[in-house]
């Protein structure tokens, strides 16, 4: 198989997975609102436009593991660098398509910002398939990418804000490529790119030693979901399986942890900016809180829910469960209480935590709780694997938080956003008239009618 053979396939795999549909459809509303708010455009491409494709590859890298795909490429003639850029090629071209109409949109020297864009990427993705690499599966990918990327995105961000003034910070590449975005970059714009590109080069060049080491590992055996006798035990085998996965405990202490940072950082933070940029954020802590803790937590918790129950369709557990006692209606119940649960007890957890939710925005927290569910059946209502799952949790997050626009908006401007769930979290937050409360249970309840036959489907498919 030629270099060039291999890249058409990977443009055909990634076409059956919609990712261009995705890329290209996010650029779409960026664009929109990189023109509506051109000071918030630097942090859109830094933070999602670069981003978009490392969870993306990671899963690609994941899902070519588990049906043998890599097993079959390492004993090809192809040689590893060509896998490498024929993975990561097809897939950073959109990003930097992407990323044009919304570096226009915004201003500004278009070359050096799309050039930062470009190279930023490709840092970032080869990142994620060095991460990807070296986990067996997608939730121990998942768990393990933002520890790696969290220094690359925090640390520019808080230079930006003022937060890291010292130059030694520009010693983390992302640092400079986010000045550029900004246009107030302190050093020559062709020094920090090829400062980039020095960090890049290498960051690919390790990606392709991974591939070809020992850290490749290999697919999880499929689980067994029903003990001896035919009784189910499948919450039983899940939890044998998540221990043996340990990094995924962080997200069981992901709540607490959450509370904990906004309870310290929140104050001092909103302190600092007051005084030296002379901006007062206590009119935008609710939204602040309702971001942070009454939407994220159920989203999170729904994002996880889905992936767990693509992980096991593709890698065959699902197969067992279908003709076992336990059944795919079970196992799916099984798997939205679960995330219901969880849900409910992170923002029992976070929300009083974080001293951002007062004990009168209860009925934002009871009307969020079902998000979590409805999020993972549109989820597996739309997708097919757990490629295709993590593009529609980008895709999704959109119309998910889109509705906290209507904090600003009034009258029949907001009322776009009757509706989705999201909308009538928002609206119950200031104090929850009855009818607001039982409209926001009924169309949490709608969705999730709606919903769950559209989920079976796709997963008796």
């Amino acid at each position: 198989m030629t270099t060039l053979a291999l890249l058409g396939l990977q443009w055909r795999v990634q076409a059956r997975h919609r990712i261009p549909h995705l890329v290209l459809g996010l650029a779409v509303p960026w664009t929109v609102l990189a023109a509506v708010a051109p000071l918030a455009a630097p942090y859109l491409l830094f933070v999602e436009v670069t981003a978009v494709g490392v969870f993306i590859a990671g899963a690609l890298v994941v899902a070519d593991r588990a049906t043998g795909v890599t097993a079959v490429l390492m004993v090809s003639p192809v040689r590893p660098a060509a896998i490498a850029a024929t993975r990561i090629t097809p897939l950073w071209t959109l990003i930097v398509v992407a990323a044009v109409p919304i570096v226009i949109a915004s201003g500004g020297r278009i070359g050096v910002r799309l050039a930062a864009v470009a190279l930023t990427a490709l840092m970032l993705m080869a990142a994620g398939l060095t991460v990807a690499h070296r986990r067996r599966t997608l939730m121990g990918f998942l768990t393990t990418a933002p520890w790696l990327l969290a220094p690359l995105l925090a640390v520019p961000l808080a230079a930006a804000a003022g937060l890291l003034p010292h130059p030694l910070w520009y010693a983390i590449p992302t640092t400079g490529a986010l000045a550029l975005l900004r246009g107030n970059a302190p050093y020559p714009p062709p020094l920090l790119l090829g400062y980039l590109a020095a960090w890049a080069v290498p960051a690919v060049g390790h990606a392709v030693r991974t591939a070809t080491g020992t850290g490749t590992g290999t697919p999880s055996p499929p689980r067994r979901a029903v003990a001896s006798g035919g009784r189910p035990s499948y919450a039983r085998a899940d939890l044998r399986n998540i221990s043996r996965e340990a990094i995924v405990w962080p997200i069981a202490a992901s709540p607490l942890l959450l509370g904990l940072l906004l309870r310290l950082a929140i104050p001092p933070l909103t302190g600092w900016i007051d005084r030296v940029h002379g901006i007062d954020l206590t009119g935008y802590l609710p939204v602040i809180a309702l971001l942070a803790v009454v939407l994220h937590v159920p989203i999170v918790a729904g994002m996880i829910g889905a992936l767990l129950v693509l992980d096991d369709r593709d890698d065959g557990a699902l197969h067992t469960i279908r003709v076992s006692p336990l059944g795919v209606r079970r196992y799916l119940a099984y798997r939205l209480g679960l995330v219901t649960a969880f849900a409910a007890a992170g923002l029992a957890i976070a929300a009083p935590l974080s001293a951002l939710v007062p004990a009168t925005a209860w009925p934002s927290c009871l009307l969020a709780v079902p998000l979590a569910p409805a999020f993972t059946l549109a989820v597996l209502a739309t997708t097919d694997n757990r490629v295709e799952g993590i593009a529609a949790t980008k895709a999704l997050g959109l119309p998910a938080y889109a509705p906290l626009a209507a904090w600003w908006l009034t009258g029949a401007a907001s009322w776009m956003f009757v509706p989705l769930p999201t909308y009538w979290i928002v609206q119950t937050w200031q104090g929850a008239q009855p009818a607001d409360l039982a409209l926001g249970a009924c169309c949490a309840g709608l969705w999730l009618i709606l919903l769950v036959p559209r989920a079976l489907r796709r997963l008796a498919a």
